[in-house]
């Protein structure tokens, strides 16, 4: 893409496969979110497909942790395997985390997100889609200029 120095335009560019990555990174993607199961939201992809994409393109590469696509809200269970997928994301070479939880009221879950980004280790963290369908839009918004 052509833009000015001045320009704050990022160009962040779905990929699901290496092939989508390069393809992107070539036409001038500034970044990559990186998922699987596109027809399900997007899941968390496994550590192969992260870490063979980062070998592959020269741009910065976030990666969504979203471990089924049932809900955004998140038992201790689920909490833990995402945990586990961040830190296996960053290890893996992530730029970052993409993320979103709900509580049961539909709220911002904090808590989720305080422990994500404990596991992110100051990896960009991008809150996703969960805030679409959260119960009040501002009060998310707000919630989530807090963190």
């Amino acid at each position: 893409m052509n833009r000015t120095a001045a320009s704050s335009v990022l160009l962040e560019v779905i990929a699901t496969t290496v092939g989508d990555a390069k393809a992107a990174a070539r036409a001038g993607a500034d970044r990559l979110e990186l998922v699987t199961a596109i027809s399900e939201g997007g899941l968390t992809p496994s550590v192969g497909l992260i870490e063979a994409v980062v070998a592959a393109v020269p741009i910065p590469v976030n990666v969504i942790v979203r471990p089924h696509s049932r809900s955004f809200v998140y038992d201790a269970d689920d909490l833990r395997v995402i945990e586990r997928d961040v830190r296996a994301a960053v290890a893996a070479g992530a730029n970052g985390v993409v993320f979103g939880a709900l509580d049961a009221r539909g709220d911002v879950d904090l808590g989720a997100l305080e422990r994500v980004a404990a596991a992110a280790d100051g990896r960009d963290l991008t809150f996703h889609r969960a805030f679409d369908v959260s119960r009040d839009l501002n009060a998310a918004f707000d919630a989530l200029l807090r963190v």
